[in-house]
């Protein structure tokens, strides 16, 4: 039961650095003229959902990821995507500045000097292969010890920082890609494969020293 704590306390850190990005997001977009349609609170099958505000609302048990839809089926009329009917200034803001939220609590909680240094370390964290293992095995110990805040202080900056790099996939590709945000080129769609063939393996990778690490 002891190893399972780790796991519970990841899920639910996980769950809050999801969550608020995705309130961010709403709120911001909500703000500049493009409110959302759909916030999904985690991946996988739907295990509650709701109206509030005009939004659907779902929750999933995976707590790994979280999404904001903004488009709209009309039963008589096309599909509409509101973030393409705002600017590309304010469709640039409503991408970038969640997870600007996210390094601002990082610096609430690790201190601000710390937190803008986790989060610029971050931008190398998928790169250094050699030392996720002695990573993961200090955030477990913090985990253990119950450093909590420090630990989503740390999530919070390395994800900010992860989500921000130029790969389509993620927010910043994404704010890159705005140009051609109405009709997503040839090239764009083969990064953006290129981009989950490289990202998943990864993924996995760190999963399983997670697991290794506990048990």
């Amino acid at each position: 039961m002891d190893r399972l704590v780790p796991f519970l306390w990841l899920w639910l850190l996980f769950f809050a650095v999801n969550v608020l990005w995705a309130l961010a997001q709403a709120a911001v977009a909500s703000t500049l003229g493009a409110r959302p349609v759909l916030v999904d609170l985690g991946i996988g099958p739907v295990l509650l959902t709701g109206r509030l505000g005009g939004i659907v609302w779902a929750f999933r048990p995976f707590a790994i990821a979280s999404a904001v839809g903004f488009t709209e089926e009309p039963a008589d009329a096309p599909k509409v995507n509101r973030l393409q009917q705002l600017s590309l200034p304010m469709h640039g803001a409503v991408i970038l500045l969640p997870w600007v939220t996210q390094v601002a609590i990082a610096m609430v909680c690790l201190g601000a000097t710390e937190g803008l240094h986790q989060f610029v370390h971050g931008f190398t964290l998928p790169f250094e292969l050699s030392a996720l293992p002695g990573r993961i095995e200090r955030l477990v110990a913090l985990l253990r010890n119950g450093e909590l805040l420090r630990v989503w202080g740390l999530l919070s900056a390395k994800l900010a920082a992860i989500n921000l790099l130029p790969m389509p996939i993620l927010a910043g590709g994404q704010f890159l890609l705005l140009p051609w945000r109405e009709r997503y080129p040839l090239w764009a769609g083969l990064l953006n494969l290129l981009s989950v063939l490289v990202a998943l393996p990864w993924a996995v990778y760190v999963a399983y020293l997670v697991v290794t690490t506990i048990f």
